[in-house]
């Protein structure tokens, strides 16, 4: 869930989010795990979403509307045998006091349940195909609840992908009778993920006012504040990757920044980012501040 990818995007929010001096000194150490530990509250809290959906339905059995893949669907209900003690929560929802975003996809769910409903119930190939569509193409397309999600916490919009690609890609291998086959993540589990983001976060923070310095006179007609806000954090953050991590290609690192950039800021982001970054590298490595060490890595 928190690969390198996710992280750096958390590196590049927080700094945008913040101005370097409002950060205490006292924060750094544990700045970026706090970040992180939203991303998991987030995972957690959808859990508990499934959970509600699956009683939800099943409460509508019981007055006769009849919706068995979702009711007696054992991936719906593998959801409220998972326990995660491992993880203390800073955020929690109580679905219980929000079944408008339940009520809000619930005949789309039936139209779902129609469509099986000339499948075998029992076979579970059918239902986990029936509980994939539920909820990549229902619950996660539902407006409601995206803006719910908005309000509870603005980090989270940046974490939905990466926890719902996790929630699907560990929910097809499961052991349905072993709520353990489901991987429940803590920070311990990314350690060296968060490592490295608050290696990044501080090698910025640390260097911000030299940072700034690399990219005057190497953005053609364009004056540094008049640079887009986050693309100048990306380029930022980028140059401080390519200088003091010397064992991540030069390559890599630029293709993540684009990519960030195309994700996050406007649609020529990544063109700009990807040029301002080419005219940096250049003279960085001629100026020996660009080396790179480790297996196939030219020293």
């Amino acid at each position: 869930m928190l690969n390198r990818r996710h992280i750096r995007t958390i590196v590049v929010q927080s700094i945008y989010s913040n101005s370097i001096e409002s950060i205490e000194s006292k924060e750094l150490k544990y700045y970026i795990s706090k970040s992180s530990s939203s991303s998991l509250d987030l995972f957690y809290c959808i859990v508990d979403y499934l959970k509600e959906i699956n009683l939800f339905f099943n409460n509508l059995e019981s007055q006769k509307f009849s919706c068995p893949f979702v009711s007696n669907n054992p991936y719906f209900f593998f959801f409220t045998k998972l326990n995660a003690n491992s993880f203390k929560r800073k955020q929690i929802i109580n679905w219980d006091l929000n079944h408008n975003y339940i009520i809000e996809i619930q005949d789309q769910i039936f139209d779902l349940n129609k469509e099986f409903s000339q499948l075998n119930k029992n076979d579970n190939k059918i239902r986990l195909e029936f509980f994939i569509k539920c909820y990549s193409e229902i619950i996660l397309n539902s407006n409601l609840f995206y803006e719910f999600i908005e309000d509870q916490n603005i980090n989270w919009v940046n974490d939905f992908p990466y926890v719902n690609s996790y929630i699907l890609k560990n929910i097809q291998k499961v052991d349905l009778q072993n709520p353990d086959s489901f991987p429940l993540p803590s920070l311990f589990d990314f350690h060296d993920e968060i490592k490295f983001g608050q290696e990044l976060f501080n090698n910025v923070i640390a260097n911000y006012d030299d940072l700034k310095l690399k990219i005057q006179g190497r953005t053609p007609n364009w004056d540094s504040d008049r640079i887009a806000k986050i693309d100048y954090i990306i380029i930022i953050t980028a140059i401080a990757e390519l200088i003091y991590f010397s064992s991540i290609p030069t390559k890599v690192s630029i293709n993540e920044f684009i990519d960030i950039a195309k994700d996050f800021s406007t649609p020529s982001s990544g063109k700009f980012v990807n040029g301002v970054l080419d005219n940096i590298v250049k003279d960085l490595i001629e100026q020996g501040l660009i080396v790179k060490s480790g297996r196939g890595l030219i020293t």
